[in-house]
């Protein structure tokens, strides 16, 4: 059997291995993970993944080749400004996993014992990368969070991804998701603030824009 998903994975710039444990079974599907992909002629080619199946799909990590998120700011619904804020250290490091119970694991990627991420050569010498995409229950870790959890209302696609208590200064994220697919979330969390302007106070609004993909 074939599956079609929701959207397509993000791959990494040269090999991508992934070893996923099955969503499904052959003798059928999990509809709350997956619905039939099924054309005008009733013939089923596949499946098509939920937006939960797309938070269960992979870990996320945020996305490395941005190197950054966006940060842009409305003023009378126009864009005013859009600037580029690089990641802090943990940023760069965390790599977290959506449970199917509500709650969330996440580690560093500094505590993989095996690398997600290894540079190998071929018969002939060759280097290549392959990166590995695994679930936590599948990895070897130094060290795993478990104590965080999320909240998704899959009507309005509003997500919050609170890391719970941590030693690692890391914020609850809450916003929603601008687009979702197997291994790729685009999130943006809006702020609104008041500021002087022509000696007036006005209404301004921000958009944190963020773009997580698979670890």
């Amino acid at each position: 059997m074939r599956w079609a998903y929701s959207a397509k994975l993000l791959s990494h710039v040269f090999v991508l291995i992934v070893l996923l444990p099955v969503i499904g079974c052959s003798q059928g599907y999990d509809s709350t993970l997956m619905t039939p992909d099924i054309d005008a002629a009733g013939m089923r080619h596949g499946n098509y993944l939920t937006p939960l199946g797309c938070l269960l799909f992979s870990p996320l990590t945020y996305f490395e080749d941005n190197g950054g998120y966006n940060v842009a700011t409305y003023y009378k619904g126009k864009e005013i400004s859009s600037v580029g804020v690089p990641y802090s250290d943990i940023q760069k490091q965390i790599v977290f996993e959506f449970q199917r119970n509500g709650s969330l694991k996440y580690w560093l990627k500094k505590d993989y014992i095996v690398p997600a991420i290894d540079t190998m050569a071929n018969s002939r010498g060759e280097k290549y990368t392959t990166h590995n995409i695994r679930h936590s229950s599948q990895l070897r870790l130094r060290k795993i969070y478990d104590l965080g959890k999320w909240q998704a209302n899959f009507a309005d696609s509003t997500l919050t991804i609170d890391f719970g208590e941590n030693d690692l200064g890391l914020l609850p994220l809450k916003g929603k998701y601008t687009r979702l697919g197997a291994g790729s979330i685009a999130f943006r969390q809006t702020t609104s603030f008041d500021s002087l302007t022509n000696g007036k106070m006005e209404p301004y609004a921000r958009n944190v824009n963020t773009y997580f993909e698979s670890y």
